[in-house]
């Protein structure tokens, strides 16, 4: 969860409380299948699904851009970690190990930086009336999901990862949050056209 509020910063650095809420949506949809399906995993060209969804959303630091940015994010960690980390991991429990040091780094991002306290208590501040829409998701249940990772940041001080380092992480945000810009450069000129 961190790692995305940490691309959005990057992106846009004093967001509204709807970029970053929009920004972390998508991950509360219930179950593994419906995920892939939201996050264009099941598509058969996902940058074009990307594409197709940048040119209907209003990119105004809105929601609906933090759930598109929350998308391009996940594209690429798919692309660039995920699929490294399932090459070189041998063990049986590879989506247990690559889960846990994904919640380490993520905790790590929000006991060790100067912007988060303010950033989710921007989220968490922000009435659920105001939601966008995200597919297979609840404005409750996303409140819920809010709330119950902000608990489980809150009571999880635990040190830093070691697959992913925060170097790793603060260069991996980098680089989407560059290509994030470039993106909608892309997606606006396209517009203009």
């Amino acid at each position: 969860m961190m790692i995305h509020l940490l691309t959005a910063r990057k992106v846009y650095k004093d967001a509204t409380s709807l970029f970053w809420i929009g920004n972390v949506a998508p991950d509360a949809v219930n179950t593994r299948e419906e995920k892939d399906i939201t996050h264009f995993r099941t598509a058969e060209n996902r940058e074009e699904e990307l594409y197709k969804l940048a040119n209907k959303t209003v990119l105004n630091h809105s929601f609906e851009e933090g759930v598109l940015l929350h998308l391009y994010l996940d594209w690429w960690w798919d692309r660039q970690v995920f699929n490294r980390f399932t090459e070189t991991y041998t063990g049986d429990d590879w989506f247990q190990t690559y889960r846990h040091e994904i919640a380490v780094a993520s905790s790590w991002l929000f006991h060790n930086t100067d912007w988060s306290k303010p950033v989710w208590d921007s989220i968490l501040n922000c009435s659920s009336e105001k939601y966008g829409n995200t597919p297979g998701v609840k404005a409750d249940d996303l409140t819920a999901f809010l709330n119950r990772n902000y608990k489980w940041h809150s009571e999880n001080n635990i040190g830093s990862s070691d697959i992913y380092t925060p170097d790793f992480i603060d260069e991996f945000t980098d680089m989407v949050s560059s290509e994030y810009s470039i993106f909608i450069k892309n997606v606006k000129s396209n517009m203009g056209a």
